[in-house]
């Protein structure tokens, strides 16, 4: 079972590495900033990824994961050839599982809590 905590925690870097892409994708001098925002989000919504497949067996996980497996293999070929459309492909991917994130918060939060849950 997810806890409250891991799912608000992971809402809110997400949200938070977003919300930097949104605002420094319209400046060109912050394109480094973007890249490594990118990068940064991607990683951590591997590792959310892998952690709710291997813990909690969670299958639409596991779909994500594999999606972000050809994108690792495919990106650099896409960034040589199709350097703009390489990177909208991982920002569609990435706005994805952080809608995927958001309906598993709705889900998580609406849980019944314990009595020992209550702190």
């Amino acid at each position: 079972m997810v806890s409250r905590l891991r799912i608000k925690l992971d809402l809110l870097l997400q949200g938070i590495l977003l919300a930097i892409l949104a605002l420094a994708t319209s400046l060109e001098p912050w394109r480094t900033v973007v890249i490594v925002a990118l990068l940064i989000l991607a990683c951590i919504q591997i590792t959310s990824a892998a952690q709710l497949w291997w813990w909690h067996r969670y299958r639409p996980a596991k779909t994500y994961l594999w999606f972000f497996l050809g994108m690792g293999v495919v990106l650099p070929i896409g960034l040589h050839f199709f350097n703009p459309l390489a990177w909208l492909c991982l920002i569609v991917l990435a706005i994805a599982y952080f809608s995927h994130t958001i309906y598993m918060a709705m889900v998580v939060l609406r849980r019944p809590r314990s009595f020992w849950d209550i702190t």
